[in-house]
């Protein structure tokens, strides 16, 4: 009897203490909890106003079915047409058209600004044209239609071939006959490694543009018309596509490009090296004050040759709103106010210059896993790179813990080192806020059947969506339930242009035959940091939940009272 008494007692210990300590695990292991008209005289007169059906201001019209179209515009005679800005036609059946044009003559037809008709049948076609004589017609290039501001010139038609661009870009016409947007602001594209984008006016919202740039993967000029970039801004795409140039016309919208037809022809490409250059033609949207002001930016991102995927932009230059039609705009870059020239040089460990941002090219994404030779070791902590852990005297080379470290390599570009326990995945999220979960970066190692298996995800609603992101150089091994993995990656950029991120370490399971990742659960998450800063002190914002504490607490108790029973039970 006294050998069942110590047998129960001990089955009924052993018991509590395992549940007490699969309550705490699975305490631990609980989702993180972020969880603005006038009718002139005459019989049947009409008064119609520049780019509108309403009549213009102070017209007048004389005559039998005349018609006064625009500004300080006179008709007379019969069946005489005035149309423009301080228009006059003289003369039956006259017709002036355009800004400050005046038709004289039986017959004759001004058209365009500043043009002058004058004798029987002239014709005059063109800006600033005149013809003088019977039966005498002038033309010219860039004729402008009656109205202000109004164009008669037709969209391009879509044609995206790309074909060899034979001259480098240059900018020995900027200021006289493009406008000009660089960053350094001296870029020369003809000789130095440096950010590009020259506009020229062709007609009306038809321009010709220049765009020059270094990146492993795309280059992009965006127009927007506000200096918020991101609202289904027009976005034009050269892509390194295994050595040639691949255009993309797209659109961007919050951080994302997606591709879409427009107007784009004549385009032509070139890539020497990381070196993207290409010319194209294509109309511009026009902004709500019908005037061609625009902001301009320049991007790189990762381009997947394969899938043809885009990766996020990462912006180089920002324009503020600027007259594309006007080859002197001086064009600054927003994104460095000191006005210093960013640092395009993209040797390792050159950071840009201003705010943190920098010219080098993200990385190109491969996913390859090759063998960690070397465990991971908090070795560098505090000197050489930041490091976050959980406890937070983890050394990964030894002990069962959970250790993330950044190295900045280059501007965005960084070097990491994840280590933790999991039958399942390690993960490391980078968030801009507090909150994970919000389509974060992640970069996921798993166990798969005992060696390495990378994944680039983004974290969204808990679960994990895999996704191309600008990593590679990836290394790992598994040693029983410990994962360990080094990569390299282009981080994404903070609204406020620095590295500052917040940094989360979480676990979850996964299926090795269908490679579906399990929702994580976060072990470690740090507060908003500066990756770049290796003397940074990371802080794990998770901590064990007071009622985990009083669980367990009300476990101890309930053993004891238990054993308290079953003793009195045999007395």
């Amino acid at each position: 009897m006294d050998n069942r008494l110590i047998l129960t007692v001990l089955f009924v210990t052993l018991s509590w203490i395992y549940v007490g300590t699969y309550a705490q695990n699975n305490m631990m292991n609980a989702t993180n909890p972020e969880n603005n008209m006038t009718t002139a005289g005459g019989s049947n007169a009409t008064a119609a106003g520049s780019n509108a059906t309403a009549a213009g201001n102070n017209a007048t019209a004389a005559g039998s079915n005349a018609t006064a179209a625009g500004n300080n515009a006179t008709a007379a005679g019969s069946n005489a047409t005035a149309a423009g800005n301080n228009a006059t036609a003289a003369g039956s059946n006259a017709t002036a058209a355009g800004n400050n044009a005046t038709a004289a003559g039986s017959n004759a037809t001004a058209a365009g600004s500043n043009a002058t008709a004058a004798g029987s049948n002239a014709t005059a076609a063109g800006s600033n044209a005149t013809a003088a004589g019977s039966n005498a017609t002038a033309a010219g290039n860039n004729a402008t239609a009656a109205g202000n501001n109004a164009t008669a010139a037709p969209p391009l038609t879509p044609n995206t071939t790309v074909e060899a661009l034979q001259t480098p870009l240059s900018r020995a016409e900027c200021g006289t006959k493009q406008l000009c947007a660089a960053a350094p602001s001296n870029c020369d594209p003809s000789s130095g490694s440096c950010f590009f984008l020259a506009a020229k006016q062709l007609s009306g919202q038809n321009f010709e543009f220049g765009l020059s740039g270094q990146s492993q993967g795309y280059i992009a000029a965006t127009l927007s018309p506000d200096s918020t970039l991101g609202g289904n801004d027009t976005t034009y795409v050269c892509a390194n596509n295994n050595g040639v140039v691949k255009f993309f016309s797209t659109v961007l919208n919050n951080g994302k490009l997606i591709k879409r037809v427009l107007n784009v022809n004549s385009v032509k490409g070139k890539v020497n090296g990381n070196v993207i250059q290409c010319t194209f033609a294509a109309t511009v949207p026009t902004p709500a004050t019908r005037a061609s002001t625009l902001s301009l930016a320049i991007s790189t991102g990762a381009f997947n040759s394969s899938s043809e995927d885009l990766g996020d932009p990462i912006t180089q230059l920002r324009s503020p709103p600027v007259d594309l039609g006007n080859p002197n705009t001086t064009v600054t870059n927003e994104i460095n106010p000191n006005t210093s020239a960013p640092n395009v040089t993209t040797a390792t460990n050159n950071t840009a210059v201003g705010n943190n941002t920098t010219a080098a090219p993200p990385l190109t994404p491969n996913t390859t896993v090759e063998a960690l030779q070397t465990p991971l070791s908090r070795a560098e902590c505090g000197t050489k790179q930041l490091c976050a852990a959980e406890p937070s005297n983890c050394n990964p080379s030894s002990g069962s813990c959970f250790f993330l470290a950044a190295r900045q390599l280059s501007g965005q570009n960084f070097e990491f080192g994840l280590s933790g326990q999991s039958q399942g995945y390690i993960a490391a999220t980078l968030s801009p806020d507090s909150t994970l979960g919000g389509n974060d970066t992640t970069y996921v190692c798993a166990n798969n059947n005992g060696v390495v298996k990378f994944f680039s995800t983004v974290l969204n609603n808990g679960k994990l969506i895999k996704r191309v992101l600008n990593v590679n150089s990836v290394k790992g091994r598994v040693n029983g339930t410990t994962i360990q993995c080094t990569f390299a990656a282009t981080v994404p950029t903070p609204a406020t242009r620095t590295t500052n991120l917040v940094l989360a370490i979480s676990t979850g399971a996964f299926n090795s035959t269908s490679e579906d990742l399990g929702e994580p659960f976060t072990r470690l998450r740090s507060p908003l940091i500066d990756l770049a800063n290796p003397n940074t002190t990371v802080t794990n914002e998770i901590t064990t939940p007071n009622h985990a504490i009083a669980l367990q607490q009300s476990l101890t108790q309930a053993l004891l009272i238990t054993v308290g029973v079953l003793g009195l039970a045999m007395l």
